[in-house]
């Protein structure tokens, strides 16, 4: 096995799977536009914990019952809630924007916000395929011929930091960015992730719904 392009390729997958936008994104988002830098953070922390969690499930196959679609439904229904928890506060947050710092106490909060991060990724299961996915990818390639119980900790270890390190690096990149963004554009932002919210919590419920009446 060629263990540093094994060890890349993991860290590549765990990158790659990090870019598309989604609430955690927006989570950091909120909170290194407002200069909470160690909050946002917390929030890729708690994610990347979520992840590697499922990668467990997924490589060691501890929890068949995920395959059920009344179970899926349901992380999707929580997922709704917590989306619109967070909408709701986002646009709270966006009516305090021109405000002191002491008032956005929920986004400087560093436990609830790897509650917020680990909350969110944990309420995407299909998180267990993107794994699975990615050692299929890996044995295709013929660097492993079976991943057992070593190789799966590698490939954890290294998709998880590929995931923390597009997270962190976006936190970096968004904290660095304030410094340009005016109290008004901050506002407009702040409303515009709420809606962003909004719009991904319609798309839990329906697609949740959708599976129930299936």
């Amino acid at each position: 096995m060629n263990i540093f392009l094994f060890l890349f390729l993991a860290f590549a997958m765990g990158f790659i799977a990090a870019i598309p936008i989604g609430a955690t994104q927006i989570e950091i988002a909120k909170r290194s536009l407002n200069g909470h830098r160690r909050a946002a953070f917390m929030v890729v922390a708690g994610s990347v914990c979520s992840d590697v969690m499922y990668g467990f499930i997924a490589l060691f196959g501890i929890a068949p019952f995920l395959k059920s679609k009344i179970v899926i439904a349901v992380f999707g229904i929580a997922a709704t809630l917590i989306l619109l928890v967070l909408a709701y506060l986002t646009f709270r947050d966006g009516k305090k924007s021109e405000m002191p710092e002491t008032n956005q106490s929920v986004l400087k909060n560093n436990k609830l916000s790897f509650i917020t991060g680990f909350s969110l990724a944990i309420t995407n299961p299909m998180m267990i395929f993107w794994w699975l996915i990615g050692t299929r990818i890996i044995r295709d390639l013929g660097l492993v011929s079976d991943f057992d119980a070593n190789t799966s900790l590698l490939f954890l270890i290294a998709g998880g930091a590929g995931i923390g390190s597009y997270l962190s690096t976006l936190t970096n990149i968004l904290h660095w960015a304030k410094k340009f963004i005016s109290n008004k554009i901050s506002k407009k932002v702040n409303y515009s992730l709420g809606i962003t919210l909004i719009v991904l919590a319609c798309y839990f419920l329906f697609s949740s719904l959708r599976t129930l009446l299936n």
